[in-house]
């Protein structure tokens, strides 16, 4: 029998413990299979579109970027896109759609052709597909590579939401982090003119955790967001292990950061629930496009496009071409952005995949885990739950377990102790 005490302690203070699983591929690897990931068995399921592309690389980005090439290596990479969401379309053409991110990267780095090309497979794979009643697509950009060209093409496409990546206000912690700090006035009116176009849903992200950050330059975040009055914010943790990169902040300095965060929105007039890293102006949603919520929510299936663009349906996950690597122009004029690793897994490994994604939601769902490990979940994890019960760490609503506040404290541990051993 598990010593959970002894689990929960000895993971409570390593920074490798968050949201990330599996902590390494190697992980994986017995259960990795050579044909592609089935989708057959899904009736609904979501799309991801992955522009590796960036005007400039900042230092805590965690995902697969690259400066953007030319404008031609940009069709090219636009129109495999095209190749493989139509292909794949064909392939399973009943299914409905239930959400559709376009990110990255900086999908609006792109040229105002290729970002054409880009927003016209979108609105084509939305018109070819059935959509769901709570579809709500979304796409990915920053301040400075926003344009009213690129504001009418993604509005025209179908796009209602925005998600702009500021991460901090502060000039001398984005300085330090190799990134701009845009003009407040240049924000406002950006935000104004999204809202004109028909966007209804403008996010910010932002982070804490990140070097040179401390509750004075959180108190200026606060005062921006307060002008600049989005309708959504969401606060990203800096996942140190993910770039590997030292510690900036202690558990107790990261839980005092997101504390000051979370109380500010709140007197902002924004809606979450302690341990919630989503936050929105409505008390009706939880702050995310329905791609983001079908995942974290209800372990939704979706397809991935793009170079290392990550998939999972009922019967594992997959990742395209370019994961492990360390440079992608080599693949850029590849004619399909096909799969590289495809993981079979057992029910376990996809309950431990789908609460890790949960706890960025800082819950998950028993009865989805019961589905996807095909048993009861309370008896399944009792030890589990029984443990984390007995510590205050967390609480049960009907069919979903959440994380209390002082069980956010070491949440990593904490999720972690459901993971697969």
């Amino acid at each position: 029998m598990a010593n959970f005490t002894e689990i929960f302690e000895t993971r409570k203070n390593d920074s490798r413990w968050n949201t990330s699983y599996p902590l390494s591929p190697v992980d994986w690897n017995i259960y990795r299979v050579p044909e592609e990931l089935s989708f057959s068995e899904e009736e609904e399921l979501s799309f991801y579109i992955h522009i590796p592309f960036c005007k400039k690389l900042c230092s805590f980005c965690e995902y697969t970027r690259m400066l953007c090439p030319s404008v031609k290596l940009q069709d090219q990479y636009v129109d495999t896109l095209k190749h493989d969401v139509f292909t794949f379309m064909e392939k399973y053409p009943s299914i409905k759609l239930c959400g559709l991110d376009v990110g990255g990267g900086t999908p609006t780095v792109l040229s105002d052709k290729s970002f054409e090309n880009l927003m016209s497979l979108c609105s084509s794979a939305m018109s070819a597909l059935t959509i769901s009643d709570s579809f709500t697509p979304s796409i990915e950009a920053t301040f400075e590579t926003l344009t009213a060209q690129k504001v009418d093409l993604l509005t025209s496409a179908g796009f209602k939401r925005v998600s702009l990546g500021i991460q901090s206000t502060s000039s001398e912690v984005l300085s330090c982090n190799h990134r701009d700090s845009p003009d407040l006035e240049y924000m406002k009116k950006s935000i104004s003119m999204l809202h004109d176009k028909g966007v209804c849903i403008v996010n910010l992200d932002m982070m804490y955790g990140l070097k040179g950050q401390s509750i004075d330059s959180f108190r200026k975040d606060m005062q921006t967001l307060k002008y600049l009055q989005p309708e959504q914010v969401t606060i990203y943790e800096l996942r140190t292990n993910m770039i590997k990169e030292q510690v900036h902040m202690s558990k107790d300095e990261l839980y005092d950061a997101y504390s000051f965060l979370y109380h500010s929105l709140l007197d902002l007039g924004y809606h979450a629930r302690f341990g919630q890293n989503t936050f929105s102006k409505s008390s009706n949603d939880i702050g995310v496009s329905s791609y983001l919520r079908e995942r974290m929510m209800n372990a939704g299936s979706y397809k991935g496009f793009g170079i290392s663009a990550q998939s999972m349906s009922r019967n594992g996950i997959s990742y395209n071409v370019g994961k492990l690597k360390t440079s992608f122009k080599d693949l850029l004029e590849s004619k399909t952005f096909a799969e590289e690793y495809v993981y079979h897994l057992p029910p376990k490994e996809l309950a431990a995949k789908y609460i890790a994604i949960g706890a960025y939601n800082g819950s998950f769902s028993l009865k989805r885990l019961s589905e996807l490990l095909g048993c009861d979940a309370r008896t399944y994890y009792s030890g589990q739950l029984d443990f984390c019960l007995s510590r205050g760490y967390i609480e049960i609503f009907g069919n979903r377990v959440a994380v209390t506040p002082s069980g956010f404290k070491y949440y990593g541990a904490l999720f972690s102790l459901f993971y697969s051993t």
